[in-house]
């Protein structure tokens, strides 16, 4: 089969940076079942609505994938009626995110025929393969789809429990040159806003995935389009792929893109014994968790390569911690930033501010929490209720969502606007009381710094 997917932008406003791994993995085990694959990146080449337009008019595909992440939805909107214009028989698959939280919202209101829920590598070949055949696809476990003018439900799919049986993505379809040389990660200084290369002395770099899954249930946090249950590749398997990235295309910083990357402490340290046995020269980043992390390990890390580890403190309220149900605790927060600095020099950590139960004195917490560190968090985010998430059936049952349909096609990128307001604050107060939390904090540390130099 000829199989067009489709990768739509994020984050308009910054350059490019992240490869859609979820559809690079799949065209990868596409092209080993021998279909043809053609890549349109809206993403990456940042194509205007005309050009895009200009290019489906010379495509002829059998199957159409696209999806990712629930905040494209709005655009979505637009894209599948224009395919369902030019190839009104063609199959059109969505996936990420947006298929498996609201998988049937997703098929009713955006025009697709399937929607893969959760894993796709499995899923989406065997979906191809009953359509060929013209096969009933009422057997495919892990997809809803449209059965007439109603959505069929199949079971859903078992995780894949051994992650190295997964073929690399297929780096070569996407615009590499444009993604390596945008940075990823840590290394990015401006990374919550456009983006820029502050340093040119910035190496290529790029995201890869090295679990899926995660055992803790935080009650903002949506990740079951990944898979159910915590996994990870092996070591071995996760260098031969920064192997191939840095000999094809360069790569020598890598961001481990993962929701949790050091739950499982005997692979971190298999995998830094054999990066440091192997003397390659790379540089990492991982995400961790507060309650988790401790010298002996951040110490391994460094050894092997690891520039930080970043953290989502979110807050500085044990009281606001509960009710995310984050099962850390501050001090474990503290602990975990000191040790962090003592080992990196530094600290990469998010904050959130407006979940539900936010006061006047959690915030006063918050802010006491991070004077009492010198901590000046890269971003501080507003609560949003994502769909899948206990905080966004919260927000439906309390009526803080009114219009589901609008709600969803409203949400901005990674909580950096006010989408739902939990507080007893207007959105223009729940503003103000992040700009001035921001703007003490920076003032603060400022003051901490020059008294540090005169010293």
């Amino acid at each position: 089969m000829k199989i067009l997917m489709i990768n739509p932008p994020i984050r308009e406003w910054a350059k490019p940076n992240c490869v859609p791994l979820g559809l690079g993995y799949l065209a990868a085990v596409l092209r080993k079942d021998g279909h043809v694959i053609d890549v349109v990146d809206i993403n990456g080449y940042r194509y205007t609505k005309e050009e895009i337009l200009l290019l489906l008019d010379k495509k002829s595909p059998d199957f159409i994938m696209t999806g990712g992440l629930i905040t494209v939805f709005n655009y979505l909107k637009w894209l599948i009626p224009e395919l369902r214009q030019r190839f009104p028989e063609v199959p059109v698959m969505i996936g990420g995110s947006v298929a498996t939280s609201i998988p049937e919202l997703a098929l009713s209101s955006l025009e697709a025929d399937i929607a893969c829920i959760g894993e796709g590598e499995v899923t989406v070949p065997e979906t191809i393969r009953c359509i060929s055949r013209g096969s009933d696809l009422s057997e495919v476990k892990g997809i809803y789809y449209m059965g007439g003018s109603h959505i069929r439900k199949n079971p859903l799919r078992p995780p894949i429990k051994d992650m190295d049986t997964i073929p690399f993505p297929a780096y070569d379809l996407f615009p590499m040159d444009i993604y390596v040389n945008n940075p990823v990660g840590y290394i990015n200084k401006d990374k919550w806003g456009k983006g820029d290369a502050v340093d040119t002395r910035v190496p290529k770099s790029t995201n890869i995935n090295v679990t899926r899954g995660c055992p803790y249930q935080c009650t903002f946090c949506y990740h079951d389009y990944l898979g159910p249950g915590y996994r990870h590749r092996s070591p071995k398997n996760v260098l031969a792929e920064m192997d191939m990235l840095h000999e094809k295309f360069g790569v020598t910083y890598f961001l481990w893109a993962d929701d949790e990357s050091i739950i499982n402490k005997k692979f971190i340290y298999e995998f830094c014994n054999m990066m440091i046995d192997s003397g390659r020269d790379y540089r990492f980043t991982v995400s961790g968790r507060v309650n988790l992390v401790d010298e002996p390990l951040l110490e391994k890390l460094k050894s092997a390569g690891c520039i930080m580890v970043g953290y989502g403190i979110e807050s500085g309220s044990q009281k606001i911690l509960n009710a995310m149900k984050k099962a850390v605790t501050v001090e474990q927060a503290k602990n975990a930033i000191r040790l962090t600095r003592k080992i990196f020099g530094d600290a990469d950590c998010s904050l959130m501010i407006g979940y539900p139960g936010e006061t006047d004195e959690t915030i006063q917490e918050t802010e006491e929490f991070c004077s009492e560190l010198d901590l000046a968090p890269e971003v501080i985010f507003f609560a949003t209720a994502y769909p899948g998430t206990p905080l966004y059936e919260y927000a439906l049952k309390e009526g803080f969502i009114k219009d589901e349909l609008a709600y969803i096609s409203s949400l901005w990128e990674q909580g950096e606007q006010i989408s739902v307001n939990f507080t007893q604050w207007s959105k223009e107060e729940l503003f103000e009381k992040r700009q001035q939390l921001v703007t003490r904090l920076k003032a603060w540390n400022v003051k901490r710094h020059t008294k540090d130099e005169k010293v």
